[in-house]
């Protein structure tokens, strides 16, 4: 009998609902204004992605190459990718307090810097209110693929691979 290989979407779908519950929890405990939340997010995304790439490598039995394992890995995120986007645009018109406090506390970061005149804070915050959504998605579609080119690198680095020889595949 043939071995059962998980597909990039049920990874991609399995490593999404973990970090859509991670950041509700975050959401809910208040703590989804502080930065170190993100880093934690980072890893726990890289690290699903590194373990995508080694279980599709052991699945296939390590007859596979780098470039198998690294579309695996890249598929994965780019799924991961637009099922956070989805994921963020409903969270943002579900919860819309949520980008009222982002908000000042963008502002707050901006009034903290040295030579940040007011006029250049209003404008500045009036140019982030018109494009919230548009600037979420850039920095999501941005973050997640770069993470998941480097994790998907990394994954099909590691993962052991013991590719056919032409001659075997013929």
């Amino acid at each position: 009998m043939e071995k059962k290989i998980t597909s990039h979407v049920t990874k991609g779908l399995i490593i999404s609902l973990i970090l859509i519950v991670l950041g509700l929890a975050f959401y809910f405990t208040g703590l989804y204004l502080e930065t170190w939340n993100q880093y934690v997010v980072m890893l726990i995304y890289i690290a699903a992605i590194i373990w995508g790439v080694l279980l599709y490598g052991k699945e296939k039995d390590n007859a596979v190459t780098f470039g198998n394992l690294f579309a695996h890995g890249f598929k994965t995120a780019a799924v991961i990718t637009c099922i956070m986007i989805l994921y963020s645009i409903a969270f943002g018109y579900i919860f819309p307090e949520m980008k009222e406090k982002i908000m000042e506390k963008a502002q707050e970061q901006m009034s903290a810097r040295e030579g940040v005149t007011q006029a250049q804070i209003d404008a500045g915050m009036e140019m982030m209110k018109k494009s919230f959504t548009l600037f979420m998605i850039i920095g999501l579609i941005f973050w997640y693929l770069l993470a998941g080119v480097i994790a998907s690198l990394i994954g099909a680095g590691v993962a052991k691979k013991n590719p056919p020889s032409p001659f075997q595949q013929a």
